[in-house]
């Protein structure tokens, strides 16, 4: 009904991802694209809608990420673009009562999104060991799939998405229907090259397909295809709607008609011959100025009312091709054969969205990035990946890891009012779910499942004019070895100070503070004698003021004189290997900047007489704005303070009674 429709703004892009509507979406687009927005939302209620009843799967790296940011999103995107409210239309956990049943009802409700047509949506950490075991699936959807392990993706999920046998022998749970065992999987470049998974999708688009109605056909000459269909929608869609808002009508002329009105309303607007006489304060072909043309008889009145319409023009083929698109079953039956056969690889970047973030943000981001910066973060261009690498034995499947648990979702539950729909009439009702406005808004270690109360956290920092960092540990078991588990890391530059990423550190581990105010605080020579400090006092005394300060009881380990580099070399490697330890774990999560460095972090022989190796630091050397300058978080800094605390940990620290840390 018209009174029902709505206009929603989506970007070229996502229209064009939108009407495509292919089987299968790789989305790999910069930050503030709209992935989530314009991508994963329409998407997820489009399925859900096309199969009333059925089931999907919604993954994510762990609780943390699909609870405090991605559903949040999701559940926004909904309401935006469909104008449907969580309570009534959707919502969480258990379904009303007037809900239909799922086809194969869940065990559990706990962790499912369900829809008033009886479809639900199960919100699956994959950092929990069998998450998919025994789920039968329509459909699988993700966001941030640069967290996500691609292998158990392929061993786990992808065997789950069978598809449900419709009881009724339902079409629409048949591969006839282009969402039926579909996926869309999206995420923003990554940093590290575990997480490129996505991008090396891209390939899949020149493979043949063998067999049925496209057999020799690549996926790329498929998609073309349908980007060739969705431009030919949305301009259709485009010419109605702007020709009733500017009072305009749709007119079917020949192509020739149509190509002398184009010449006479470009003469008109260049003033060139008979039209020299229109004033200039005439910018635009209104009524006025036609009426004006048509006075003095500088037109006919034929032309008259296409000159005014000069812009919504069609010729026949293009009339005959917007009613085959609107109306006719065998041109939308090769449409939908073409989805149901799309393997579909968009890539994107925040230029996209440019009408949402403003020219003047993206020459803001160009002034204030440093090229590369730019090019990964605005462009979204792929990462260099390091040659010789310093940390030659770290390998991201080893030494990362997710972890499940979020204590800030357990303590977010709260009661939420919806309305039950029962004989026509809407009750009240209520439901519990987790608080996703809190969730989406909080920022601190209350979302770390990692972190534990009863031990001290390890620190240690790196110092520089142009970028400070800190890197957090704790020492106890995980995977049945005694690790430092590499929980956090922060940076801070663009001119901010140590007391900055100290004050950022206090704000971010404030709740543990008030459990536990145990720190360990590594620092070797580098932290005498004030080389970065602001004050005369040695930068080592700086830090422990500042935490003292905010109430950390602070214990200064002093580690002497560093480790050259090839000592470090030696002894990290060792324990990446698993020949010494505590071995290492980092955080995939909180650590994405450091494990970039740590993968692109080069080896340098060193020359002049001096012998021996070391990382390669000329990108410290390098200006921001230098054309291949690597960004501050990406060199050897964070590196610097990452080697630091093993060391420390390794070397400097009393020993302690370990736990076994519970597998998520």
């Amino acid at each position: 009904m018209a009174e029902n429709k709505r206009n929603v703004y989506l970007n070229p892009k996502q229209q064009r991802l939108f009407y495509a509507r292919p089987r299968h979406v790789r989305l790999v687009a910069a930050r503030r694209f709209g992935k989530t927005d314009g991508g994963l939302g329409p998407r997820i209620w489009m399925t859900a809608e096309s199969m009333p009843q059925g089931a999907g799967a919604f993954l994510g790296t762990s609780r943390k990420q699909l609870f405090s940011r991605t559903v949040p999103g999701v559940i926004a995107a909904i309401e935006r673009f469909y104008g449907f409210k969580e309570g009534t239309h959707f919502g969480w956990g258990r379904p009303p009562k007037h809900v239909p049943k799922c086809i194969i009802r869940p065990k559990s409700y706990d962790n499912a999104m369900w829809f008033a047509n009886g479809h639900i949506i199960h919100t699956i950490s994959l950092a929990m060991v069998g998450s998919v075991n025994g789920m039968t699936l329509n459909e699988v959807l993700a966001d941030e799939c640069k967290f996500l392990p691609k292998k158990k993706i392929d061993e786990e999920v992808m065997p789950a998405l069978s598809g449900m046998v419709h009881p009724m022998g339902d079409e629409r749970f048949t591969d006839a229907n282009p969402l039926y065992k579909s996926t869309f999987f999206c995420s923003d470049a990554s940093l590290t090259q575990k997480g490129n998974w996505l991008s090396r999708e891209e390939d899949t688009l020149d493979v043949k397909i063998d067999g049925g109605i496209f057999d020799g056909k690549t996926y790329r000459e498929v998609q073309e295809e349908l980007d060739h269909y969705a431009d030919r929608v949305i301009f259709y869609n485009d010419l109605l709607y702007y020709a009733k808002k500017e009072g305009h009508r749709v007119q079917v002329v020949s192509q020739a008609t149509k190509e002398r009105i184009s010449a006479i309303v470009e003469s008109i607007m260049q003033r060139e011959g008979k039209f020299a006489i229109i004033p200039r304060q005439w910018k635009t072909m209104s009524k006025a100025l036609c009426d004006m043309l048509l006075t003095y008889k500088l037109v006919t009145e034929d032309d008259v009312e296409l000159i005014f319409d000069h812009k919504f023009l069609l010729t026949h083929e293009e009339h005959m091709e917007m009613m085959a698109i609107r109306s006719s079953a065998k041109y939308q039956k090769h449409i939908n054969d073409l989805r149901c056969n799309a393997f579909y690889f968009l890539r994107a970047s925040s230029l996209d969205n440019i009408d949402i973030l403003g020219e003047s943000y993206i020459k803001q981001m160009r002034l204030s990035l440093p090229p590369l910066t730019f090019a990964l973060s605005i462009l979204n261009l792929k990462p260099k990946k390091s040659g010789d690498g310093f940390y030659c034995n770290f390998d991201p499947d080893i030494h990362t890891y997710i972890d499940e648990d979020c204590p800030a979702v357990n303590d977010s539950m709260v009661v939420k009012k919806g309305k039950e729909i029962t004989g026509g009439t809407a009750f009240d009702t209520e439901y519990e779910s987790p608080d996703f406005d809190y969730l989406s808004e909080v920022k601190n270690c209350t979302l770390d499942g990692d972190l534990r109360e009863d031990l001290p956290l390890e620190i240690a920092f790196d110092y520089n004019n142009a970028i400070n960092w800190v890197v957090v540990g704790q020492v106890y078991r995980r995977d049945g070895v005694e690790c430092l588990n590499i929980l956090n890391s922060m940076f801070v530059k663009n001119g901010q100070m140590i007391q900055d990423l100290i004050r950022n550190f206090d704000r971010y581990y404030h709740p543990h503070k008030a459990r536990n105010k145990q720190i360990n605080y590594y620092y070797s020579n580098t932290a005498k004698f004030g080389m970065y400090s602001v004050s005369r006092l040695d930068i080592k005394d700086t830090v422990i003021n500042e935490l003292r300060k905010r109430n950390w009881d602070v214990n200064p380990i002093d580690e002497g004189q560093a480790p050259k580099h090839e000592a470090k070399y030696q002894i990290i490697n060792s324990a990446l290997a698993g020949f010494e330890y505590p071995g290492i774990r980092i955080n995939r999560e909180n650590n994405e900047a450091l494990i970039a460095a740590i993968e692109q972090c080069d080896v340098k022989v060193r020359l002049s007489g001096l012998g021996g190796f070391g990382k390669d630091k000329s990108g410290e050397k390098l200006s921001v704005d230098a054309e291949d300058a690597v960004p501050e978080e990406l060199r050897t800094d964070g590196t610097d303070a990452f080697d630091e605390l093993y060391v420390g940990v390794k070397d400097f620290r009393n020993s302690i009674s370990y736990v076994e840390m519970p597998r998520g």
